[in-house]
């Protein structure tokens, strides 16, 4: 009894302290291997669903493989897509030779501005000062008129008052010139002499002018002309430069097109998924090149278009000014034209006059 309730006694002291750790061991173990086996028999029913699927065996390492082919695939296609665009941008530098003539351009047709405004204010005074002179050449005349009237008057005043007190000159005699006639034909003759060699040394200024301004003028248009030639070169050599831009981006578009017909011998077996992702990479590549390429030659087609505009423009202003300076030469020949007209018309009055006082 002593044996049996020592041993009693041991296995009531031991139960409290065993017993659930024991139990939880246990169902924690037996609560795996149920995992475990729910796994298994899952991970069964995947493969034998993919097996189905597949068509036959299906071999994970070499899917793997080939999934990891074509991530480098597509990583080697995006390199050269990038390498292109890097290339296209390089060759795009050049473009933008456009905005820097837009500017020269506008400077230009500032400048333009400025000397049309700057010529008509010339032109305004230089009007002014023709009439100017006109109005004092008038008064002069006016002036010579009334001390002609004033000294003809005297004179026959005078002559008068001769005859009325000497009688009646004898027939076929002429009636001689008095001291105070000569005076006064002498005078007239000096006042006119003067105004002649006024008009002269006008007329002398006008022409020099008029010939500098014809030379200003031939200087003006064979600047324009060579500054033309300039931008025509200037126009060839960015031509040049955009047709080797076009050229070098057939020349990779050409590459990357040999590139692709190479890749496309590269077929995996049983791969219907990697032919599939092959063909959807090429045509959006394809298609990413088309619409790259229409979009690089609209706006190649769009900047000469503005090349030409700018240039039709600047050779139409040039025509205009070359017409202007044309149309200002025969005003200018004409006003030569009419005072020559004018000294001519003076120099035989005053002979006549200078032979009807004689």
């Amino acid at each position: 009894m002593d044996s049996d309730g020592s041993s009693l006694s041991f296995h009531t002291d031991r139960t409290p302290d065993t017993e659930p750790e024991e139990v939880c061991v246990r169902e924690d173990g037996e609560l795996r291997y149920r995992q475990l086996t729910q796994e298994y028999q899952a991970l069964q029913r995947a493969y034998a669903l993919l097996t189905e699927t597949s068509g036959g065996n299906y071999d994970p390492e070499k899917e793997i493989k080939t999934r990891e082919q074509l991530l480098s695939e597509i990583s080697r296609y995006e390199c050269r897509v990038v390498d292109l665009e890097s290339a296209l941008k390089q060759q795009g530098l050049d473009v933008k030779w456009v905005e820097e003539k837009q500017a020269l351009y506008q400077r230009n047709q500032e400048l333009v501005e400025k000397v049309r405004q700057m010529e008509g204010e010339d032109l305004r005074l230089k009007n002014d000062i023709q009439d100017v002179r006109d109005q004092n050449e008038l008064l002069e005349f006016r002036i010579l008129e009334l001390e002609v009237k004033k000294i003809t008057n005297k004179t026959n005043n005078n002559s008068n008052a001769v005859d009325h007190n000497l009688g009646p000159p004898p027939p076929l005699c002429p009636r001689p010139l008095t001291l105070c006639t000569s005076l006064s034909v002498s005078s007239c003759l000096s006042i006119w002499t003067c105004l002649c060699a006024q008009w002269l040394e006008s007329i002398e200024v006008t022409k020099s002018a008029l010939q500098q301004k014809m030379l200003d003028i031939e200087s003006e248009k064979d600047r324009f002309s060579k500054q033309k030639g300039y931008l025509d070169e200037e126009l060839d050599y960015r031509k040049q430069s955009m047709d080797q831009a076009h050229k070098r981006i057939l020349e990779l578009e050409a590459m990357l097109f040999e590139a692709l017909q190479q890749e496309e011998g590269l077929k995996m077996e049983e791969g219907r998924l990697s032919e599939t992702l092959t063909e959807d990479e090429r045509e959006g590549l394809r298609r990413a090149m088309d619409q790259w390429k229409r979009t690089l030659m609209f706006e190649l087609r769009e900047r000469d278009a503005q090349i030409l505009r700018e240039r039709m423009d600047l050779l139409q202003l040039m025509q205009q000014r070359n017409k202007d300076l044309e149309e200002f030469i025969e005003a200018q020949k004409r006003q030569i034209k009419e005072l020559e007209e004018k000294f001519l018309f003076l120099f035989l009055f005053f002979s006549l006059a200078f032979i009807l006082w004689s």
